[in-house]
C-alpha cells in the first residue's frame, strides 16, 4: 500500500468542503474503474472458464487412472522410495498429517469422550474457559471495573459520496 503524506493543511471550511467533494468524486471514479475492471474480468472468465473446467475434469480423470496404476504397481514404480519422475514431472505418494478417526461405525465422538472420562483420562479432555463478552457488555461501568474491564467504542471519520446523481459532481 502506498504511504501518503499530506503536504498542505486545511485551514478553512471552504477548503474542507472542497476536499470532501474531491474525495467523493475520486471515490466515484474509483468505483467506476472497479466496475469496468470487474466486467472485463467477467468477460475473460466467461470466455476461458469452459476450457479450464474441461481441462480440470480431464486431469482429474487421468489422475484417478494413474493413482490406481501406481497403487497396484507400487513396488515396480518406486521400489523403496515414495516418489519417482517422468520426463515432464514427478509422481508419488505423500504422507499426510496424522489425524484421529473413529475406530468404526459403532463409535461416536461423544462415546470417545465418555470412555475417556470412565478411564480417568481427563488430561486428554479439552475444556475451554473464556469470558462471555456479549454478557459482559450488559454490565454497568462499576461492575466492569471491579473485574478489570471497561467498554471502549471507537469513532471513525468517514466521507461517503452521494450516489443518487454522480453526474453532478465536477472537479
Amino acid at each position: 500500500m502506498t504511504r501518503l503524506k499530506s503536504t498542505t493543511a486545511i485551514t478553512t471550511q471552504n477548503q474542507f468542503e472542497s476536499t470532501v467533494d474531491l474525495i467523493c468524486k475520486l471515490q466515484l471514479d474509483r468505483e467506476q474503474l472497479i466496475t469496468l475492471r470487474d466486467r472485463l474480468l467477467a468477460e475473460i472468465m466467461e470466455e476461458h472458464n469452459p476450457r479450464i473446467e474441461t481441462i480440470g475434469a480431464d486431469i482429474s480423470a487421468k489422475l484417478i487412472l494413474c493413482e490406481k496404476f501406481a497403487t497396484t504397481h507400487r513396488d515396480t514404480l518406486f521400489g523403496k522410495l515414495k516418489s519417482a519422475a517422468s520426463s515432464l514431472g514427478l509422481y508419488g505418494f505423500r504422507t499426510g498429517n496424522p489425524k484421529l478417526v473413529l475406530l468404526n461405525r459403532k463409535w461416536k465422538w461423544n462415546d470417545v469422550l465418555e470412555a475417556l472420562k470412565s478411564l480417568g483420562k481427563t488430561e486428554l479432555i479439552r475444556v475451554k474457559e473464556e469470558p462471555d463478552k456479549d454478557a459482559l457488555k450488559k454490565l454497568d461501568d462499576a461492575e466492569l471495573a471491579a473485574i478489570g474491564l471497561r467498554i471502549d467504542q471507537d469513532e471513525a471519520f468517514f466521507i461517503e459520496p452521494k450516489r443518487e446523481d454522480p453526474e453532478r459532481i465536477t472537479a
